[in-house]
């Protein structure tokens, strides 16, 4: 019986929803902007490097009577937001959806106890496990990105003072760690976390924002720091 799970709850074992056949699962779109020249053969094109969402169309159906859980399924479904969705049958992958189409639920569920829900989805794939791997030697570790395309990582420094960090030859300074700091790639922010708020370090911090290419990644840190905390996000097309 396949099944998923979305904004923390299981489609089959909290509502009875199994997903009717499996999904087809499309590759994003790259963007890549194509310019005509005069007098230029083809044409010139500009790669972003970046990807466009993709939507996925899951058939689903009820085990058992379907009418008493109707309120239920849309306030789960349209009131998750973005939420991480999984499959029973794609282990150790979730993608980052919402639910988008405005299928009329109970009128579809009264008549055929079947229907679709329409996930727009960012385009990767992300592993489900995401532990953050500890490095205490500064002089240098080699990480292993198995994914298929660059991963956008979360980088805690704990030390003092002035210290700097080292991804595959791209360094990271910081004119003055307190206890911690925190680079985050996904978002493109330098803060301190305190437990309680964020405060902004983006002004301590020169360098671009670290990334994890597929393959080997060589990471080294200096000065003032004495070990990192790498949450990677490894991803996949």
């Amino acid at each position: 019986m396949l099944s998923f799970t979305f904004g923390g709850k299981d489609s089959f074992q909290d509502f009875g929803i199994y997903v009717a056949s499996r999904p087809h699962l499309p590759s994003p779109e790259r963007r890549v902007t194509y310019i005509d020249v005069p007098g230029m053969d083809s044409r010139l094109r500009r790669d972003e490097g970046t990807y466009g969402d993709i939507t996925l169309s899951v058939e689903c159906s009820f085990l058992g009577d379907s009418v008493p859980k109707i309120s239920a399924v849309k306030g789960w479904l349209l009131g998750a937001g973005e939420a991480d969705l999984t499959f029973s049958h794609i282990p150790g992958r979730k993608y980052r959806a919402q639910v988008v189409n405005s299928i009329d639920f109970e009128i579809v569920l009264k008549i055929t106890s079947h229907f679709v829900i329409l996930f727009n989805c960012q385009p990767f794939q992300y592993a489900t496990d995401n532990t953050p791997i500890v490095v205490t030697d500064g002089s240098g570790y080699v990480l292993s990105n198995h994914g298929t395309v660059k991963a956008l990582p979360v980088i805690k420094a704990t030390g003092s003072g002035a210290g700097a960090l080292t991804v595959n030859g791209s360094t990271v300074s910081f004119s003055n760690i307190d206890s911690t700091v925190t680079l985050d790639s996904t978002i493109q922010e330098t803060y301190q976390d305190t437990g309680t708020e964020l405060i902004s370090k983006n002004s301590t911090k020169t360098g671009d924002y670290p990334v994890l290419l597929p393959g080997e990644n060589a990471i080294s840190f200096s000065g003032g720091i004495t070990s990192i905390e790498i949450t990677p996000n490894w991803r996949w097309l």
